[in-house]
């Protein structure tokens, strides 16, 4: 998916991972799903059907809320950001130049020779990150915050505050493309700056170079400048110059700079050119078709309960239920029609059968063709092999789609409530479904968690 459908899946998910409200409701949840069914074919991609889902479900949250609008709307990145890090750079080098500029041409300049420790040092950094992601957790970390703060104006608390935090975190590999994006063009601007300034000076001024030190020795000094400067030797072909001719360069109180800067600036010219100017502008395009690249196939994870209750499931022709020992009761169909048609949508078709008395599980009635058979049981009732277990098995016997055991929970809890006692009973209930070959559901239906009930009931369609 695109950067803009990825950020429409995480705004609504924000909103229905929230509690539910007037903004949206459980209705139109399942007019969502729907709707993006009718329109997204079975068999096509999973992120198919969550970016239609996403894009209709946002036409009816959008009008109703400001908010919604204004993250819609927003754009974390323009195409004029990189022009406008570039040109700011490149003024602070022209500036940071003048300030630091001196009556002579100082070879030792701190501004030129810290500029390429600095970049030197980064790419020494960006060279280990890249063996070890880990070592950018803190940067990382620093712009998830960031992200996360720029966009907690669209909400402090709620469903917005929400989508800030999670729409940081999934596009952190992103917005760090686009962050180096700007920092590698404001670095090279810096670079250029600072060769505007020297060409400029040594186009209108007669500039003079020379050097000024209290510890350095002149031999130490001038093979530091001839390592240090060896590149930028290579390319233009200046020798460097030799000891009589450097010790020339020294300034004293007594001794004006009164050598030419001409050399000089062509060298350190070419220096930033290679170490900085050209290094950052290529780090700058690779960042930039990452993140383009990133942008235009946006990686969502699609993991979780919120995409697992999305999931399209294959619906049955319908669900054919059969009680066994009781009828349930109306408050248990209601809430067992709710969570099918979370499950499978509204138009699944729902038979129940008349319950089964003790005794007849060797000759249950048939199903219809193609339905899924459910048996309900209550989740009080001891679970018997020679009971339960013969009805799932010979319900298996006559073939067809997988049989699935639901055990009613509502009766248990009124009587017992929640704790270990029903853990254990659960676990009683799962291993008779599991040696008969069915999966089991536990739901009270009398007021089901249907987002619990879900997943539960999604994890027994998978197992069997």
């Amino acid at each position: 998916m695109t950067e803009d459908q990825a950020r429409a899946v995480v705004l609504l998910q924000a909103f229905e991972c929230a509690d539910e409200g007037p903004l949206w409701t459980a209705e139109d949840r399942g007019w969502a799903t729907r709707a993006a069914r009718q329109a997204v074919p079975d068999a096509v991609a999973p992120e198919r059907f969550v970016v239609e889902r996403a894009r209709l479900a946002l036409q009816r949250l959008a009008p109703r809320d400001a908010g919604v609008r204004r993250a819609l709307a927003q754009r974390l990145w323009s195409p004029r950001w990189p022009l406008a890090a570039l040109g700011v750079g490149t003024m602070a080098g022209v500036l940071s130049d003048a300030l630091v500029a001196g009556p002579y041409f100082n070879l030792l300049s701190p501004l030129f020779w810290g500029l390429l420790a600095w970049n030197l040092a980064l790419y020494l950094l960006l060279a280990v990150t890249s063996l070890r992601p880990a070592a950018a957790g803190p940067v990382r970390g620093g712009l998830a915050w960031g992200l996360q703060r720029g966009l907690r104006r669209l909400g402090r608390v709620g469903p917005l505050a929400d989508f800030a935090s999670r729409w940081a975190r999934v596009s952190l590999a992103l917005g760090t493309r686009r962050v180096a994006v700007l920092l590698h063009l404001a670095a090279a601007g810096l670079a250029l700056g600072l060769i505007g300034g020297l060409m400029l000076r040594g186009l209108v001024f007669d500039y003079r170079a020379g050097w000024a030190s209290t510890l350095l020795q002149p031999d130490t000094l001038r093979q530091a400048l001839d390592w240090g400067l060896a590149p930028a030797q290579a390319v233009t072909g200046i020798a460097p110059p030799d000891a009589a001719a450097f010790d020339a360069l020294r300034v004293t109180p007594g001794q004006p700079a009164t050598v030419s800067a001409a050399p000089w600036i062509v060298l350190m010219v070419a220096q930033l050119v290679l170490v900085v100017l050209l290094p950052r502008l290529a780090l700058a395009t690779h960042a930039a078709w990452r993140a383009r690249q990133l942008a235009a196939r946006f990686a969502l994870p699609l993991t979780g309960p919120y995409f697992e209750r999305l999931r399209p499931v294959d619906a049955p022709q319908g669900v054919w239920v059969l009680p066994h020992a009781r009828t349930p009761e109306p408050a248990a169909v209601l809430g067992l029609r709710a969570l099918m048609a979370r499950v499978w949508g509204d138009a699944l078709a729902l038979q129940i059968a008349p319950a089964l008395a003790y005794g007849d599980e060797d000759e249950p009635p048939p199903a219809p063709q193609g339905w899924r058979p459910l048996v309900t049981v209550d989740l009080a009732a001891t679970p018997e092999p020679d009971t339960h277990g013969r009805l799932l098995k010979a319900l298996a016997a006559r073939g067809g789609p997988p049989v699935l055991l639901l055990a009613d929970s509502s009766g248990f809890l009124r009587r017992f409530g929640a704790g270990p006692r029903l853990e254990e009973r659960v676990s009683t209930w799962r291993n008779l479904a599991r040696d008969a070959g069915a999966a089991l559901v536990v739901a009270a239906l009398d007021a089901p968690d249907l987002d619990g009930a879900e997943r539960a009931w999604r994890q027994a369609l998978d197992s069997v």
